[in-house]
């Protein structure tokens, strides 16, 4: 091919690229604008909403975050590889879903946030959040609760019951010990 001809296709292709990237540059500034403004709605609606205690602020690390177009509010729970999302609904509705590593977005709760100027219901709001967190925390976390079952009967526990009668006439409290099958053998 003749160099002219190779000289017009790159100086369009450099045209193209540069309005390219004019264009992306130009719709990143826009989308940036747009979340600092969703982030700015959210915080002015969460200072509304909610009185966190410091300490709450610094265990749950809250940031501020844009999800499918909203603003969130994410509480990260690095122990628990889960993310908490505190998100705003019509009217100072609120609803807090959690997002576990490989699992599906799960509704915890939706509840009505605090009232500006009323601060006990801030609190009261900001404490169904930490609530909400810590049981969904301790319930992942915690020890499973099985229910008490009877064991099923040794060969000890029926020579202790057969000589439950004897030790009763003795006015003791606990059976003897016995030991083995030599307890048998000597009246145990």
């Amino acid at each position: 091919m003749e160099t002219a001809l190779l000289d017009v296709f790159e100086q369009a292709r450099k045209v193209v690229e540069d309005a390219d990237r004019k264009i992306a540059e130009e719709e990143e500034r826009r989308r940036e604008a747009e979340r600092t403004k969703l982030v700015e709605l959210l915080s002015a609606r969460i200072e509304e909403a909610f009185d966190f205690t410091s300490k709450e602020k610094l265990e749950l690390e809250p940031r501020y975050d844009v999800l499918d177009g909203a603003g969130v509010v994410e509480f990260v729970i690095r122990s628990m590889r889960a993310i908490f999302l505190l998100s705003a609904t019509e009217s100072n509705r609120w609803t807090l879903r959690v997002v576990e590593d490989g699992h599906k977005p799960l509704l915890l709760c939706e509840f009505q946030g605090g009232t500006k100027g009323d601060q006990p219901s801030q609190r009261l709001a900001a404490a169904r959040i930490v609530t909400m967190i810590g049981n969904w925390v301790q319930n992942a976390n915690g020890p499973q609760v099985v229910p008490a079952t009877k064991p099923p009967a040794r060969w000890q526990d029926r020579i202790e019951l057969k000589n439950e009668g004897r030790n009763e006439a003795r006015n003791e409290s606990r059976p003897e010990p016995t030991y083995g099958t030599m307890g048998k053998f000597l009246g145990c």
